[in-house]
């Protein structure tokens, strides 16, 4: 299989191709990324990796019914492919695409008082260690928490600017945010694990000058976690 890894996914995250062989059948030859979902023209799209690599599946053929959302929003998605030979003009990599799998996008929010912190939930979030990616646009994790109805939960990272959460590991280097989870009163489920990113275009003020962020947890076995993240280091 050829190596491609973005950073690791869980393999909860996975949808569950056999281990990849070019003698048992049609499967994917490189490994899942997480990407950014870009629409284009006429119902076409691209994929963009964290580091600006633009990949264009030029063959679709396995993926007929996928399209991509187009209003605007941003959308992740971890996506299963192949390197193709050949190139295709303003794009790094040909690939043959074989899975999509669109996952939570949630963004980025400046708090200012303690009622709009409230308003963006109180639920607890678990996470996976390792599976933690920070650049300047997005943080992507995979989340543990109790689900039955999956579409009822929101999150959001926060820069608490009101005082009322409070940090242990507080650093004049590293920006505090806390993940804010709002399960919309779905409490029946069992754990489960997906991966979450969000955007931090809405918080690229507060990281300037920043080494990374100082990531807040609200846990259901282990109480408030708080993890240092680097942000990648500017050539």
């Amino acid at each position: 299989m050829k190596k491609f890894g973005f950073f690791l996914l869980a393999a909860g995250a996975v949808l569950g191709f056999a281990a990849c062989n070019d003698d048992d059948g049609d499967y994917p030859t490189s490994n899942p990324l997480i990407t950014t979902v870009c629409p284009l023209d006429g119902g076409d799209y691209f994929f963009q990796r964290d580091n600006g690599d633009r990949l264009y599946p030029s063959d679709k053929t396995r993926v007929p019914g996928y399209r991509p959302v187009d209003d605007g929003t941003k959308q992740r998605a971890i996506i299963w492919f192949s390197l193709l030979d050949g190139t295709v003009p303003g794009y790094r990599y040909n690939i043959a695409l074989y899975a999509v799998e669109e996952i939570f996008t949630g963004t980025s929010e400046v708090v200012e008082d303690a009622a709009r912190l409230a308003e963006l939930g109180d639920a607890k979030t678990g996470y996976t260690l390792g599976t933690f990616n920070l650049t300047r646009e997005w943080l992507t994790f995979f989340a543990n928490y109790a689900v039955h109805d999956n579409s009822r939960h929101t999150f959001t990272l926060a820069v608490d600017k009101s005082g009322t959460t409070e940090f242990e590991n507080t650093d004049d280097g590293y920006l505090n945010v806390v993940v804010l989870h709002d399960d919309g009163d779905d409490t029946r489920g069992f754990d489960y694990g997906y991966y979450v990113s969000f955007d931090l275009t809405p918080i690229a003020a507060e990281l300037e000058g920043r080494k990374g962020i100082n990531l807040l947890l609200p846990t259901r076995d282990n109480g408030n976690r708080e993890l240092k993240l680097d942000l990648p280091q500017e050539e």
